[in-house]
């Protein structure tokens, strides 16, 4: 959306804004800000409204023909009158602008182009390296010369095709005509060869051929010493030739063997193997997967290691994977946020077992490849929970026939969640070991103490009523998911100048109040080496490599400023100790906070007001929706 029809919709009617807030919210300066004002005054006034302004109290929209007003917004939106820029436009437009130009550009002609002071180029240039790291290019500034981009054309083309991306997002360039007409020849050889690719690897192959054609027409081949020696698939190398004939043909550009070698391994790295195909997966890439179950298991307690669909799956994933890991050819993940924010159990599992993968290929592997290893853990964990049901013991006061009796009541009316594992009467259960139930369903007091929770159901229960017992299993596990919080680990207004002090501070506090060991601050500075922790929206959920202590805990750390953690900025810490031998409600408290995380108010409302009181208050709510019973 253009900054100045932003600008116009920041403005609340009759009632003033300052400039401060309105430069804030646009990424601009007050200078910025003050200039637009005046010019966008002169353009409304003939159209129904015009912007007031005071000294000391900013501006107002007032509007006094509300039809002509709304007519010229559409007609404004409609024909791109306005020009004004949003930051993430403007940093586009930087990076195109440098990518494009033989040579260095001069930083007052961006400002003279983009119609923007230097102080708010300056802060754009900031935003711009950070982009340009993501892609190992850097910006540099030549003495009387200007600004330029330096990094190797492989780089840069990846680059640009994420700019091409950004592009189809905010204004459907896909659809223009010769990106369709490339798309229409290359799905025909596609088909022609029986290639799958998945549709949005696709839009970036054609993407990245775009981008090439456009470098060798400016004489800007790629480098051999690139690309390395290429995968030797034969059906990959004729359909790679197949496609760089095609495309020589229909563009009149001379694909080299550096260029042919490239258009080889975008194929080889974005296609498709089904986990039916598992028989395609090499001896390697099956022993990696047995050694990320291994890893996952020994981290959360997770055996997965008889899911057959989920080694199926890994194995033939890590085949391009692998590919696109050693020739550092790393494939988008458009539902990277939405994972880690809703599927958190799952992209942390996805962390551990990518640990794996490092070690191996000596390459720190990308959060969007970590996300689709993510998705294989997300549906074993759904596969996993619809496939068991809860496992409870039975207890009668009235006999062992009264116990049968209950027992088979239960399977009738909840056999969807309930599994009868054993049945006594109360004089037999004393010498019974109940580790291996989820509850314990007694119709009599139990003084015994337990490992597991206890619902006392009474003589009088209503068994035809099918809510009652969810409702006491929900009242439980909502108990036992609360029971994590405790106020002495509740930090609020911490001060930490990186991640490692602020776990150091955590890790301290812990030791003041559980039986923790000597070495956890070890273990949970292992489990950040092995792949990030933060999960987006200014969240973090760290943990040690491996369970530790005699129950499982989580404590709670929140910044007054937040601080850098993997790339991003975060102010709320979850530090999660896992007991010794796994804690089956662990899926449940990462349900938890995937509720809290995707919840942005409730997020600023504990950063504002940080009292323990608030935090359970909020927590209670998000627990009664992730102990639903489905």
């Amino acid at each position: 959306m253009d900054r100045w029809l932003q600008l116009i919709l920041l403005m609340p009617e009759n009632e003033f804004i300052t400039y401060k807030e309105l430069a804030e919210a646009l990424g601009v300066s007050t200078r910025t800000i003050y200039d637009d004002i005046l010019q966008l005054n002169r353009m409304m006034q003939p159209h129904g409204a015009q912007l007031d302004t005071r000294p000391y109290h900013g501006v107002k929209l007032t509007v006094t023909d509300r039809s002509r007003f709304l007519g010229f917004l559409d007609a404004l939106e409609a024909d791109g009158t306005l020009r004004g820029e949003t930051t993430e436009s403007r940093i586009n437009k930087i990076i195109r602008t440098l990518l494009q130009a033989d040579a260095a550009v001069k930083s007052d002609d961006i400002s003279d182009m983009l119609h923007v002071s230097r102080s708010t180029l300056k802060k754009d240039l900031r935003a711009v390296r950070r982009f340009l790291r993501r892609y190992d290019l850097q910006l540099s500034h030549q003495p009387y010369a200007g600004l330029r981009i330096t990094g190797t054309e492989k780089n840069i083309r990846r680059c640009m095709a994420k700019l091409e991306r950004n592009m189809i997002a905010t204004d459907g360039d896909f659809l223009s005509e010769d990106i369709q007409r490339m798309a229409a020849l290359l799905q025909e050889i596609f088909r022609q060869h029986a290639y799958r690719m998945a549709a949005y690897s696709f839009q970036s192959f054609v993407l990245h051929v775009y981008v090439s054609i456009r470098r060798i027409r400016r004489g800007r081949e790629i480098a051999w010493e690139c690309l390395r020696e290429g995968p030797a698939d034969t059906q990959v190398c004729r359909l790679a030739k197949d496609v760089s004939t095609a495309l020589s043909k229909a563009y009149g550009v001379r694909f080299t063997k550096s260029e042919y070698q490239y258009i080889l391994l975008h194929l080889e790295c974005k296609k498709i193997i089904s986990w039916k195909q598992v028989s395609l997966a090499t001896a390697e890439s099956c022993a990696l997967v047995r050694q990320m179950l291994q890893s996952v298991e020994d981290v959360f307690c997770y055996d997965f290691s008889h899911d057959f669909e989920l080694i199926a799956s890994l194995s033939t994933h890590l085949i391009p994977m692998r590919i696109r890991l050693l020739y550092d050819m790393p494939l988008d993940n458009p539902m990277m946020q939405e994972i880690r924010e809703t599927e958190p159990l799952a992209y942390e599992m996805a962390n551990v077992a990518c640990g794996v993968l490092q070690s191996k290929y000596e390459r720190e592997i990308p959060a969007d490849e970590t996300g689709y290893i993510a998705l294989y853990f997300h549906v074993a964990l759904e596969r996993s929970r619809k496939q068991r049901r809860k496992n409870v013991l039975i207890v009668c006061g009235t006999g062992k026939s009264a116990a049968a009796l209950l027992a088979y009541q239960i399977k009738d009316t909840y056999g969807k969640h309930l599994n009868v594992i054993g049945m006594y009467e109360s004089a037999e259960f004393i010498d019974a070991d109940a580790r291996a139930a989820d509850y314990v369903l007694s119709t009599i007091p139990i003084k015994k103490e337990l490992p597991v929770p206890v619902i006392e159901l009474g003589h009088g229960f209503p068994w035809n009523k099918d809510k009652d017992i969810q409702v006491h299993l929900k009242r439980e596990q909502q108990k036992l998911l609360l029971g994590y919080f405790s106020k002495a680990l509740f930090l609020p207004h911490m001060s930490a100048g990186d991640k490692e002090d602020a776990l150091r501070q955590m890790c301290q506090k812990t030791a003041a109040h559980e039986a923790i060991p000597d070495d956890f601050y070890a273990h949970v500075l292992q489990r950040e080496r092995i792949g990030g922790t933060a999960l987006g929206n200014g969240v973090a959920t760290p943990h040690p490599d491996r369970p530790l202590g005699a129950r499982s805990l989580v404590v709670i750390g929140i910044l007054d400023e937040p601080i850098p953690w993997d790339q991003e900025d975060v102010q709320i810490i979850f530090l999660l100790s896992m007991k010794v031998g796994g804690d089956r409600n662990l899926p449940l408290f990462y349900k938890m906070i995937s509720r809290f995380l995707t919840n942005k108010a409730v997020v600023r409302r504990l950063i504002k007001q940080q009292t323990f009181e608030h935090m359970i208050s909020i927590f209670s709510a998000l627990s009664d929706d992730a102990c639903a019973i489905d």
